[in-house]
């Protein structure tokens, strides 16, 4: 094996500047340019840095058939909705894809093929050939016989930093939760589980763990097959008495039915892809300017630093990340009914997550429109209007600011 599945020094040194700004401070480059973006981490090791270049090479590599892709797939490469701006990033909104699930939020199943999806021809029961220009997509129906089917659309999410989210502790995430609103501001996250463990990556932090999470991306959008890599011990401690850990689905092989044996991608390159997806740097933040200091300010002062705090402790030191990790109820305007995870249980809020997303991370967000889980928001300004539910209060008193103290708060989400 090329990898070792503890990749993290005890003397690994990290970005040792803050950032400008009050919300400096965390894993983020000196201010300056974005010359390193796409690029690592400081302070790797050799063997963890060349795992890295070898995982960002294979972003890049077009499967094909005969390697294992499909048989049902929405791009060739990683790095086709992983594009903008650079390998590692988001994409635009024509590369969306959706999420169907059948049945009611808490008790929503995957699409089964035929008979959920009757339109679908498979020329074969076991491989079905690269879509043509003539076969048209599948339709997603709204219902089968007596249930019903939802579908949301989906923008793939940025990867910048997002696997430094590993080393926060299920501690710090347990201690920001709020879940009754104990304290009356009208914020009440709560962090989602899945398998009991404590989620933190994707939109619905449905995932525990780097792994888990791009192993079902390789499934679910190329068809890609895998074994498990680090299996059980990727698994992020619970540190806590109260829940117990379990090995959750990522110690189970995925398989498919094409012709191609699994697994289709190699523990040793799944391995360094996720190293590329867990030591992405996180963009560095630009130098200030008198309208984002103005704006910085602004922003915690309507509150929404209440849900992107500008700094989440970890244990390879504060991530200036402007996120709590937490699931926020977001309104009926975002709402997707898709219910992913057992969200923590709360006295105000229901268990389940159709209408609450992750907090999402604001560091490079000057990088990747559009913006929301959907692609919805063209632009930042769109993206905070759009925001409802607990946060309506504060995107209340954005609107009715002047336009030159809205533009100040862009300003400052421009440098992030």
């Amino acid at each position: 094996m090329r990898i070792h599945l503890v990749w993290l020094l005890p003397s690994l040194v990290l970005f040792g500047a803050c950032s400008g700004g009050s919300g400096g401070g965390g894993v983020i480059a000196p201010v300056g340019g974005d010359s390193n973006v796409g690029g690592p981490i400081m302070g790797l090791p050799q063997a963890t840095r060349d795992a890295f270049d070898r995982g960002k090479a294979l972003m890049t590599h077009s499967f094909t058939p005969s390697e294992g892709l499909g048989p049902y797939y929405n791009a060739t490469s990683c790095a086709a909705c992983h594009e903008v701006p650079v390998t590692g990033g988001s994409s635009p909104p024509y590369r969306n894809f959706y999420l169907a699930a059948r049945g009611f939020p808490g008790f929503q199943q995957k699409l089964a093929f035929p008979p959920d999806l009757p339109s679908l021809v498979i020329p074969s029961f076991t491989f079905r050939p690269a879509p043509g220009l003539t076969e048209g997509r599948v339709v997603i129906p709204v219902s089968v016989p007596g249930i019903p089917i939802t579908s949301a659309q989906r923008n793939a999410p940025p990867m910048f930093g997002t696997g430094l989210f590993e080393f926060v502790t299920d501690v710090t995430i347990m201690g920001l939760a709020d879940p009754d609103d104990g304290n009356g501001d009208g914020i009440s996250g709560r962090f989602n589980t899945t398998d009991m463990n404590i989620g933190r990556f994707g939109y619905k932090a449905q995932s525990n763990n780097i792994e888990v999470f791009i192993r079902g991306a390789a499934e679910n959008q190329m068809g890609m097959t895998s074994n498990p890599v680090g299996g059980a011990s990727a698994v992020v401690s619970l540190s806590t008495s109260f829940l117990p850990q379990l090995p959750g689905s990522q110690t189970q092989p995925s398989t498919d039915a094409d012709p191609v044996p699994d697994p289709e991608i190699s523990v040793q390159d799944f391995g360094d892809i996720i190293a590329f997806s867990k030591f992405l740097a996180p963009p560095t933040r630009l130098a200030d300017t008198p309208a984002s200091m103005r704006g910085e300010t602004m922003f915690g002062t309507l509150g929404c630093t209440d849900c992107h705090l500008p700094s989440i402790p970890s244990s390879i030191g504060p991530l200036a990340a402007f996120t709590d990790l937490l699931l926020h109820d977001m309104g009926p305007g975002l709402a997707d009914g898709l219910s992913f995870g057992v969200p923590q249980v709360s006295t105000i809020s229901p268990g389940t997550t159709e209408s609450e997303f992750r907090t999402q991370p604001l560091w490079g967000v000057r990088l990747h429109a559009p913006f929301l889980h959907g692609g919805q928001a063209d632009t930042l300004n769109d993206a905070i209007l759009a925001h409802g539910g607990e946060a309506q209060v504060a995107r209340d008193a954005y609107q009715a600011l002047a336009q030159t103290d809205k533009d100040d708060i862009i300003a400052f989400l421009e440098i992030l």
